[in-house]
C-alpha cells in the first residue's frame, strides 16, 4: 500500500527480497511533469536505499520494490517541490518517476 500521495499507475514487480534502508542501490529513471513533459534524459542515480536526500515523493514512491522491478508512479506537490521551482518544475508541480531499473550495488 502506497504512503498518502502516492498513485502507483503501473508495476512489474522484481525478484528477490524488497530492498531495505542502508541498502546500496542504481536507479536508471526518467522524471516527467503530470502532463507528460520528460524534465530532461534518463538519469542514473546511485544511492543508499531510504536515505533523505532526495525528495520524498521519490524516497515513498519506490517503497517495496524489488529488485528488476519496474514502476510507474505519482507523487503529488506536496511531497515534491511544493511551492518552490527546481529544474524546470513549476510551484505546485505533481511529478511522475517512471523507474526503469533498480539492482543492488555491490
Amino acid at each position: 500500500m502506497p504512503k498518502p500521495g502516492i498513485k502507483i499507475l503501473t508495476d512489474t514487480p522484481g525478484e528477490g527480497p524488497t530492498f531495505h534502508p542502508g541498502e546500496p542501490v542504481r536507479i536508471r529513471f526518467v522524471t516527467r511533469l503530470l502532463r507528460g513533459e520528460a524534465l530532461g534524459p534518463e538519469q542514473i542515480l546511485d544511492w543508499v536505499f531510504g536515505k533523505r536526500n532526495v525528495i520524498a515523493g521519490f524516497r515513498y514512491g519506490l517503497e517495496g520494490m524489488r529488485p528488476g522491478g519496474v514502476r510507474v508512479f505519482q507523487a503529488k506537490p506536496h511531497l515534491c517541490y511544493r511551492e518552490a521551482t527546481a529544474g524546470g518544475i513549476p510551484p505546485r508541480a505533481a511529478l511522475i518517476f517512471e523507474i526503469r531499473e533498480i539492482r543492488r550495488l555491490p
